[in-house]
Formats: C-alpha cells, structure tokens, sequence
C-alpha cells in the first residue's frame, strides 16, 4: 500500500513539473533582426482625367532592427493578380542603392492604376492591389 501511494506521488509530482516546463523552457517571443515593414498607409482616389481609373497611393516604413547598416539595392512591391490593375510588375520596382542605418527607417512609396470602371465604392475598398514586399539587398559577411 505505501509503495503504491508512492508511486501515486511520483507520478503527481512529475505531472506537475511537467506542466510547469513550458513556462520553464519557453523564450518568449524571438527578437527580428533587420528590415521590417513597421508601418504603412494607402488611400485611394479617382485619376484626374479618366473616371474609369483609380489610383492607389501607398507608403510604408522599412526599419532596420539590426545592430548593423544595411544596404538596399531595390524594393519591389509584389502586386496582387488581378485583372484590375493596370500597372506593370516593372514599373513599382523602385532602386534604392543606399544605406538603412541600424536603428533607423526609410519611407518607400508609389502608386497603382486599377481599372475600375463599373464598380461600387465598397468593390474600389476592398481591391488589395499589394501582397507583399521584395527588398533585394546586398550584405557584407565576415570569414
């Protein structure tokens, strides 16, 4: 009887250490070293001379989190595939070729067309005309 109540305690101590392990071991969220899009806004608004098209203006904030400078080469936003953009891939691509200093941010931004002709204001609102960034960089590693 007193081995099996032992046991029981074994198993109820070894139970809870285990349930309190993954506060334990756990390292919390992981720190994110170098460029991030921290920031942005878009707005949209109709072309001065064709009511047909709308033009989507965005900016957002790259962040370099790192302890060093890096260098951009291009930032390229990556468009959606819609038949409602008029704007080639080519011509968002916008060349840097300068220095984001650690611990500083630079602002990129452009615009879109998007052919719109037809549609509501709410269809207009919810076009999503970027899905992502590309930022080609080049980096200098020690040997």
């Amino acid at each position: 009887m007193e081995k099996n109540l032992s046991y029981a305690l074994l198993i109820i101590t070894v139970g809870i250490l285990i349930g309190f392990s993954g506060n334990i071991w756990s390292c919390g969220p992981v720190q994110v070293e170098g460029l991030l899009v921290v920031e942005g806004v878009s707005s949209m608004g109709l072309a001065e001379n064709n009511s047909s098209v709308t033009i989507y203006t965005y900016e957002f904030t790259l962040y370099n989190s790192g302890q060093e400078d890096v260098y951009v080469t291009s930032v390229e936003p990556i468009l959606a595939d819609s038949p409602y953009i008029l704007t080639s891939q080519d011509s968002v691509l916008q060349d840097i070729n300068g220095y984001v200093e650690a611990g500083s941010s630079m602002n990129v931004g452009g615009t879109v067309e998007l052919f719109t002709e037809g549609m509501s204001k709410e269809e207009i609102m919810d076009l999503e005309p970027i899905v992502n960034v590309r930022v080609s960089s080049t980096e200098t590693m020690p040997i």
